[in-house]
Order: C-alpha cells, then sequence, then structure tokens
C-alpha cells in the first residue's frame, strides 16, 4: 500500500451554493445508477474489491466507479471508458472518493443525521426521473447493488451535503455594498463589446476550383450585388442565392461581437456604417455580400445588471475556499492509504 498524500488540493465541489443541497442531492443520486455499461460491468465484477482505506474503512471498487462517472467528462464515455481512460481518471476520482468519505466520518462523529422521510422523499425523486419503478430497478441491478445499498449510498450523500452546507452557508452570502466594491474594482470586466447585427449572403467556392466552376461562383457573387444596386430584397436574394446556414433567415446572423467572423471578411464589415452593404468580400472559403443592419456600441454594464453575477462569482470562490480548508484539516488528522492496483 502506499500513503496518499494528506495535502491534496480538492478537485471538485460538493454544492455551488448554500441552500441547493436537495437538487444536488438528486442530481448527484441519478448519476450514481445511471452508469454507462462499460462502468456498471466494472462495478459488477469487482464491486467489493476495497481501493481505498480511510481511517481504517474500505471503500470498494464500485463506489469509484460511482465518482468516476461524476468527474470523466461525458465525450470521454464515447465508447466506453478504456483502460487508459480509467488510468488518467483514477486519481482524481480516488481523492474525491476519500474527500466525500472523510466529510461523512466527520458528519457522522458529530451526530449530524438524514430524516428518513428526506432520504424517502429523495428517493421518489429519482424513481420518477428515471420513468418508474421498474426503470429503477434496472439500474441498480445493471449497478450491482440492492435498493437496500442505494438508500444508505443516498443517505451518505445528503449527510455529506448537509456537512458543507452548514459549515459554507455564512460564508456564501455576499450583500449589495460587497458586491458592489467588486463592481468599482473591476469595471472592466462588466464592458459589453461593440456589436453589429449582419446580413451575409455566402458563395461557396471549393478549396481548389476549377477554373470554370470559379469563375461561375464569381459571376453568381456578382449577379447578386447587381441585383442588391437595383433595390432587391437582401432577405429575398439571401434565400434565393446564398450557400451558408442562415439563408432561411434572410441571411441574418444576429449581433456578432468582434473576434466571431473570418479575420478578412470582420475587417470589411467593421468599415460599413449601419445600413451599408459590402461589395464583393473573397475569403478562403468563397464570396461574401455583408449587410450592417444594426450597430450596438460598447457599453459600460451597470451595478444593477451585473450584480447578481457578481454575488456569485464571489460566493463560489469563497465556498470553493472554505470547501478545499475543510477537506485539509480532515486530511491532516486522517490515516489514508491506497490499494495498489495489480496490472492485468
Amino acid at each position: 500500500m502506499q500513503m496518499l498524500n494528506s495535502k491534496t488540493r480538492i478537485v471538485r465541489m460538493i454544492v455551488s451554493l448554500a441552500g441547493r443541497t436537495l437538487p444536488l442531492v438528486l442530481c448527484s443520486a441519478v448519476g450514481m445508477i445511471l452508469l454507462l455499461p462499460s462502468v456498471a460491468a466494472q462495478a459488477s465484477d469487482k464491486k467489493d474489491k476495497p481501493v481505498v482505506l480511510v481511517n481504517g474503512k474500505a471503500l470498494p471498487e464500485d463506489m469509484l466507479a460511482e465518482v468516476m462517472q461524476k468527474i470523466v467528462p461525458v465525450a470521454a464515455f464515447h465508447g466506453g471508458l478504456s483502460e487508459e481512460k480509467k488510468r488518467k481518471y483514477r486519481p482524481e476520482a480516488i481523492k474525491t472518493l476519500v474527500d466525500e468519505e472523510l466529510m461523512f466520518q466527520r458528519a457522522e462523529e458529530l451526530d449530524m443525521d438524514i430524516d428518513r422521510s428526506r432520504v424517502n422523499a429523495a428517493r421518489k425523486k429519482i424513481i420518477k426521473k428515471l420513468g418508474g419503478k421498474s426503470q429503477y430497478k434496472r439500474a441498480l441491478k445493471a449497478h450491482g447493488i440492492s435498493n437496500r445499498e442505494y438508500r444508505k449510498r443516498l443517505r451518505r450523500r445528503m449527510l455529506i451535503d448537509k456537512f458543507v452546507k452548514e459549515r459554507i452557508e455564512d460564508v456564501a452570502f455576499v450583500d449589495d455594498e460587497e458586491a458592489s466594491r467588486y463592481y468599482e474594482e473591476n469595471k472592466g470586466m462588466y464592458i459589453r463589446p461593440e456589436a453589429r447585427r449582419i446580413r451575409h449572403i455566402f458563395i461557396s467556392v471549393p478549396p481548389v476550383p476549377s477554373e470554370e466552376l470559379f469563375e461561375q461562383r464569381k459571376e453568381r457573387a456578382e449577379l447578386v450585388l447587381r441585383k442588391l444596386d437595383d433595390g432587391e430584397d437582401f432577405a429575398a436574394l439571401a434565400w434565393d442565392y446564398s450557400d451558408g446556414p442562415y439563408r432561411v433567415k434572410g441571411g441574418d446572423m444576429g449581433l456578432l461581437h468582434k473576434g466571431r467572423l473570418d479575420r478578412k471578411l470582420e475587417l470589411e464589415v467593421e468599415k460599413l456604417e449601419e445600413g451599408e452593404t459590402s461589395g464583393i468580400i473573397r475569403t478562403i472559403y468563397g464570396f461574401h455580400i455583408a449587410q450592417v443592419t444594426e450597430i450596438r456600441p460598447e457599453e459600460q454594464l451597470s451595478f444593477e445588471d451585473v450584480k447578481d453575477s457578481i454575488k456569485t462569482t464571489i460566493s463560489e470562490a469563497r465556498l470553493k475556499e472554505t470547501r478545499e480548508a475543510i477537506i485539509a484539516g480532515l486530511r491532516e488528522k486522517a490515516e489514508i492509504e491506497v490499494v495498489e492496483v495489480a496490472e492485468e
């Protein structure tokens, strides 16, 4: 066995804001029994195999599988959870599993508890979310745990959330005065940049076109420009001639900030006044004709516009810092041993 570094920084937050415990519990608990087949199979085959000892308590492989699903990006599950992916995310999953167990053990030492009715209510919501009891039972079976064991784990999850919530509730609160100070000190972060509403007609040209095809596409763009000069409607011409996805919206691309367009196209669009239409703009993608229908100038957002966002920013930073401090304190006093995984 090897000793796990007790100073390791926490890698995930259990709660995002005080007062959101139940929704998070439901999210975590549903995830607990919605394992993908590869993970479920692992839990079934090795469910009792200890992964880590926390103050003498063995945590099995299937509990690690539950944590693994929460921390692994969804895209990483494409094609199943390979051995390479398991190795990549295993250290983080073990850290998270240990952190949760430390909080659970501390909560029990403090005689904290979750009322049975709350556990039952949470379980009923999960069953409903899964689509009924039969789906719930199938999920448990796939995971290889009994209904009783799942209830125990649900209570464990709820107790962990309660433990954290009671210790961060005070630090999570941010009043208007503090938020206002943050706003004044960071005003530059709250500037809405200039945006332009663009209509766009796009005539595509392949990367290596034949001379004949190139001339055909160029003539098509020139035809559209002549029709615009004759006063024909831009939206109607976009529908009839544009190759772009916005043709169904009359070429309307919406309000765009700087950096959203091809650089060459953007430079030409920046020269246009509101209501003006460009000439033919050539890029590596083809020919473009753009029209600026609205210019929304750069704007300093008011405190009221961003107050809620600022409060969330401050709260989440505090919550993360506080939770890390809690975990660090628990780790310093804990005996943590990771069971070595033998290569198969």
